[in-house]
């Protein structure tokens, strides 16, 4: 396999998960509602989550996020695939819940030395964890896919988050793209430089990657000294230029958000 052919293929699909604003412009429900309705909403839901540990009810929440999208018009390939990652990463680090939970028993296996065994009550606090991350995550992500950076910027400057911490992930998320294409140009050049006629992983190719991501880190570098000084020179400050308030409330944002938040209330209650 060609590796800067695959890392391309890896570099612009990051890139394409990470750009949210052209989903954040569709005309949906959620993209209609006000960003501090919504990001109440999303609190709300997950801090319920938190409290709800009955697998049915937990399973229920999971059709949320997924119905709400499509109502928002985001493509739900598109909307599971950002939201997957660190939901298999916890689920693969609460894999030992399955071992050391106490209970009835439903799988052994003898190994010898010791008998491995998967506890009922081990595989249900597994499934909640697991189910829990994912719902948060879920939940997350389509507040951001329908609201947009741009916006979430200027909500958090508008409740108050300090400006130097709203400007870190504004510049954060601009250079990211910045970033991404320097190394898409190191990979064009290598490969404009170098014909391999059977395309195989060994110690030599593992060598050239190491040259390819010291060369991409020296002309990171240096490019984020040039950004800074013409940043500088245009008299580039730690503030935040957009803290204008969010739109106002209307009769739709409080009835979403009323209406959201008294029937998650009320797997509580039950």
């Amino acid at each position: 396999m060609n590796l800067p052919t695959t890392l391309k293929d890896l570099l612009a699909s990051g890139e394409t998960l990470v750009c949210i604003e052209d989903l954040s412009g569709k005309k949906g429900l959620l993209q209609a509602i006000n960003p501090l309705v919504k990001l109440a909403v999303t609190a709300f839901m997950i801090v319920v989550s938190l409290f709800v540990s009955w697998l049915p009810y937990l399973a229920l929440f999971c059709v949320v996020p997924v119905v709400l999208a499509l109502a928002s018009k985001i493509p739900v390939r598109g909307f599971l695939s950002r939201a997957f990652l660190i939901p298999l990463f916890s689920a693969v680090i609460s894999i030992p819940t399955l071992f050391i939970t106490d209970g009835a028993p439903i799988f052994s296996s003898n190994l010898g030395l010791f008998t491995l065994s998967i506890t009922f009550e081990g595989l249900q606090k597994f499934l909640i964890f697991s189910i829990r991350v994912w719902f948060c995550v879920a939940s997350l992500t389509l507040f951001t896919l329908s609201t947009g950076f741009d916006a979430i910027l200027r909500l958090l400057a508008s409740i108050g988050v300090p400006t130097i911490v709203v400007q870190l992930f504004s510049l954060t998320y601009r250079y990211f793209f910045v970033s991404i294409h320097e190394l898409e140009k190191v990979l064009l050049a290598k490969e404009a430089r170098t014909y391999l006629n059977k395309r195989t992983v060994n110690l030599e190719s593992l060598k050239r990657s190491g040259t390819l991501l010291a060369t991409l880190f020296i002309r990171t570098y240096e490019r984020s000294e040039r950004v800074y000084l013409a940043m500088k020179s245009r008299g580039f400050g730690i503030s935040f230029a957009a803290k204008s308030s969010t739109p106002k409330l209307r009769a739709t944002d409080l009835l979403f958000g009323t209406t959201a938040m008294f029937i998650f209330g009320l797997f509580v209650i039950l």
